[in-house]
């Protein structure tokens, strides 16, 4: 869809930041702090899952969707979030908005001591009180479920207006504009929440050993260098990740739950089981861009692979569900 389009309808919105600056690819990443500023997957590996996601799009949801500029947005869109970390002084905004991409949980299943991974509650209020209840402040340790589920939601209102807008159209005898309005919208909440679904299948956005292992029992040894997030997902990635690599292991979209809050929690715990695997690979040379054995190389590929395709049949599960999910909302 057209960009001007898509910023006249949407700038006033609260995930719709289109702007000049955000069209411009950046690439200066800063990886050596806290969680915060880290990029799930770097531009490369965020457009792959979109590439792949788009490839395999369940024939039955509407065809706008399946336009070529559809997907080629959707595909761009899917690192609109970490375009947007551009620098230094947007303090409200990165309080608010960066603390979406990742979730630390500890070798419990725990967030903060306080909430188990398999039992979120249901809202983003309720987490931050059970955290705060607990003396944890919930910007420190993340929001990528509500992320997640809040952005589906959007995507499910998103396709019930779509909907009441068609057969609004269809009784006036033409194609009315708002239609086109809100095909722009659907196309552009499910690029934005598309971020945060690929974020979720990257192991160092759900876990606290983050980058490096951490201040915390290491009886394997684990690194602890404080380059392990970026030399991954950008570095390796960008390196040896191809789409066509990917997709082999993509698995067919699933319907979930309209609610889907426990698919979401077992999508998330699924990637956090592979934060020890990962450590073990890269602790036998297997993410070396050079020099690594042949074995552990190949299994490294493998692994980052299937984490991609991962998020790629996520996204493609939860707008399947969205569109299944706003048949009722659109007829109350």
């Amino acid at each position: 869809m057209l960009c001007n389009l898509i910023c006249s309808i949407v700038v006033s919105r609260c995930r719709a930041r289109c702007s000049v600056v955000a069209l411009v690819l950046v690439a200066a990443w800063v990886l050596f702090g806290p969680p915060a500023p880290a990029r799930a997957w770097g531009l490369e590996g965020h457009r792959i899952i979109g590439i792949v996601a788009m490839r395999y799009l369940p024939t039955s949801l509407p065809a706008f969707l399946r336009t070529p500029s559809a997907r080629d947005e959707i595909i761009y869109l899917q690192a609109e979030e970490d375009r947007l970390k551009i620098g230094e002084g947007q303090e409200a905004w990165d309080r608010e908005w960066t603390t979406d991409h990742y979730l630390d949980v500890d070798d419990r299943g725990m967030i903060g001591g306080a909430v188990a991974l398999d039992a979120l509650p249901a809202t983003r209020d309720e987490y931050e009180q059970a955290l705060e209840r607990a003396g944890v402040d919930a910007y420190n340790v993340g929001f990528l479920p509500y992320a997640i589920l809040e952005g589906y939601e959007q995507v499910v209102s998103d396709f019930a207006l779509w909907r009441q807008a068609m057969a609004a159209a269809a009784g006036n005898g033409q194609n009315d504009v708002v239609v086109r309005y809100r095909e722009a919208l659907t196309i552009h909440d499910i690029g934005i929440v598309s971020h945060f679904i690929g974020d979720g299948s990257q192991p160092l956005h759900v876990t606290v050993h983050y980058n490096g292992w951490g201040r915390y029992p290491n009886p394997q040894g684990f690194s602890t260098s404080r380059t392990t997030h970026a030399e991954f997902e950008t570095d390796w990635v960008e390196r040896y990740m191809t789409p066509d690599g990917v997709d082999r292991f993509f698995t067919p979209a699933q319907v979930f739950d309209p609610i889907p809050m426990r698919s979401i929690e077992r999508y998330l715990a699924t990637t956090n089981a592979q934060v020890v695997p990962f450590y073990k690979l890269t602790a036998r040379g297997g993410f070396e861009l050079q020099g690594a054995p042949a074995d552990a190389h190949a299994q490294a590929i493998r692994f980052t692979a299937e984490r991609l395709a991962a998020g790629a049949s996520m996204l493609d599960s939860l707008i399947l569900t969205a569109w299944r999910a706003s048949a009722d909302l659109s007829s109350r």
